[in-house]
């Protein structure tokens, strides 16, 4: 019985130090400066979000994606943007 449960443990370990791994390399990011985002997707964001504030993050993701952080009163929030302008996903972090 005793092996058994160190091999769970074991594989519970592997497995989630693997599948942590494996998400760090499927997504690319670089971070970005505002003067670096495309005007469409800049002014997609600020119509969608006027209210957003605080520290605003931009990060050119897989070379067709850009991911923006911000706070909107004291949620913090990530959105996604293609490299036209075209909003994709938005979700509180």
């Amino acid at each position: 019985m005793r092996k058994i449960l160190f091999f769970l443990a074991l594989t519970t370990v592997t497995m989630s130090t693997t599948c942590s791994k494996h998400d760090d390399m499927v997504s690319s990011s670089t971070s970005v400066s505002s003067s670096g985002v495309p005007s469409s997707v800049m002014n997609n964001f600020n119509s969608r979000y006027p209210t957003a504030s605080g520290q605003i993050e931009w990060e050119k993701e897989n070379g067709n994606t850009y991911k923006v952080k911000f706070f909107i009163g004291s949620q913090r929030w990530q959105a996604i943007f293609a490299s036209d302008g075209t909003f994709i996903s938005e979700k509180a972090i």
